[in-house]
């Protein structure tokens, strides 16, 4: 027996390996297609200011613990409510949820920190 041999030549091992591959010539079926709905943020906010004025909420730090966000983006969306009623009843109108992403919040807010008149027209712009 030469030096370094390991094992038993008489001993035969069988293994046995079955790979099964298995291609599937039919086409893939069309996935179903998930429609997103938008939540429209104006509708957020009145829900969050509704949840803390009921008392459903304590305030908005209890809010957010609640809904699983910080208390800023629970801030954000009340501070829509500053807009102008105008800006308010155009978002509004769009409907909840929406079909499409026409305004998102943070649009909204940015227009809320500039006067009423201006907030219309980038409204309407955005509306229409």
């Amino acid at each position: 027996m030469p030096i370094g041999f390991i094992g038993s030549p008489d001993r035969i091992i069988e293994r046995t390996f079955t790979i099964v591959i298995s291609l599937d010539n039919t086409k893939n079926p069309k996935k179903e297609q998930i429609i997103p709905n938008y939540r429209n943020p104006l509708y957020v906010a009145k829900e969050y200011a509704r949840m803390i004025e009921t008392g459903e909420a304590g305030s908005e730090s209890d809010l957010a613990r609640k809904m699983g966000i910080s208390r800023v983006r629970v801030n954000h969306f009340i501070t829509l409510l500053k807009l102008a009623p105008e800006v308010i009843q155009a978002s509004e109108d769009m409907g909840d949820p929406m079909p499409r992403k026409y305004v998102s919040e943070r649009k909204l807010r940015s227009i809320a920190k500039i006067p009423d008149k201006r907030q219309i027209a980038i409204i309407k712009a955005l509306v229409h």
